[in-house]
């Protein structure tokens, strides 16, 4: 699977927001890019984000060392004692605010 076909038939707004999100990955340090069959992690030695690209958004999953409170999350799944899958959903790329950066960063480090 390539990201071009994970991005086909979808909304155009579903790209982008990814590449922002890698944008701003770039700024926090080197990652990796992992394809699957329906989504995309992205690791610093281990997974810290899943990309999964819907028809009209974008569902980003964060893994944390704890639950997140923020508007946009719309699943949280402990998967051990100390690691949160927290699904985040968005339909634009003006929804990666700032808070969602810094959540981003906390991740991208814990994962290190």
């Amino acid at each position: 699977m390539s990201e071009d076909e994970l991005f086909s038939n979808k909304a155009s707004n579903v790209y982008e927001i990814y590449s922002k999100i890698l944008d701003s990955l770039k700024e926090i340090g080197p990652f990796e890019i992992e394809l699957k069959k329906t989504s995309i992690h992205l690791l610093n030695k281990s997974s810290f984000g899943g990309v999964h690209p819907k028809k009209k958004w974008l569902d980003f999953n964060l893994v944390t060392n704890h639950q997140i409170e923020h508007e946009k999350i719309t699943k949280i799944e402990q998967v051990s004692k100390n690691r949160f899958h927290n699904n985040f959903r968005f339909h634009s790329v003006e929804e990666l605010n700032k808070e969602f950066l810094v959540l981003l960063k906390e991740s991208y480090r814990l994962m290190s």
